[in-house]
């Protein structure tokens, strides 16, 4: 597992660091329109979304086929990209949220609240997407995966919407979207290794 996990840090390493200078100068030009805590979601959704973009990788390389003769299992291959998801997006989570209190905290604007709110945002959109594009991404095309990516967030953020308009309660929707986004992440991971694993390699 781990040396699956290096081979895709490998693999993005040089483009995790163009996304992380990329988001720190666009960040700071944004948090002069919009607040801070919006940045948060922002980390966690683009680092996130860097570990579907491994397993595109994976099959234009033909790594799929060469990992069907190695000593490894193909659930051990399809949990590592569940498992680096949650690294990458945690990463996100935890660099955005740091980045956005010494935002808020530069203008003077410090808000806790806010923070526990965009913090759950961000784990509910991630996690909401993450369950749906992570198998589409294993089973799917790259034209056909990429149309989910593009839908999984709007239903995410529409999820949310709808939880807060019948919860009446910002924090409270964002507290039951993210444990919904648990709950849909383990089921999606549970599913997938029974399921996709099984399928033969193309």
């Amino acid at each position: 597992m781990k040396g699956l996990l290096l081979k895709d840090y490998y693999l993005i390493r040089s483009v995790l660091y163009i996304i992380l200078a990329v988001f720190a100068v666009t960040g700071i030009g944004m948090s002069f329109l919009a607040s801070a805590w919006v940045l948060t979601v922002m980390a966690t959704v683009m680092l996130g979304m860097i570990s579907v973009t491994t397993i595109q990788m994976d099959k234009h390389s033909g790594w799929r086929k060469i990992s069907a003769v190695l000593p490894v299992s193909r659930k051990a291959v399809l949990d590592s990209k569940y498992i680096l998801y949650i690294l990458l997006s945690g990463a996100g989570l935890l660099f955005g949220i740091l980045f956005s209190v010494t935002v808020s905290v530069c203008q003077g604007q410090p808000d806790y609240d806010s923070m526990l709110l965009y913090a759950g945002i961000s784990i509910a959109l991630a996690l909401f997407s993450g369950s749906m594009t992570l198998p589409f991404t294993f089973l799917f095309s790259e034209e056909k995966s990429m149309l989910c990516l593009i839908i999984a967030y709007p239903l995410s953020s529409a999820a949310f919407a709808g939880t807060a308009m019948l919860a009446g309660s910002r924090m409270m929707a964002c507290g039951l979207t993210a444990a919904a986004g648990i709950l849909l992440y383990m089921l999606s991971w549970s599913i997938s290794r029974t399921y996709i694993a099984k399928r033969d390699i193309e």
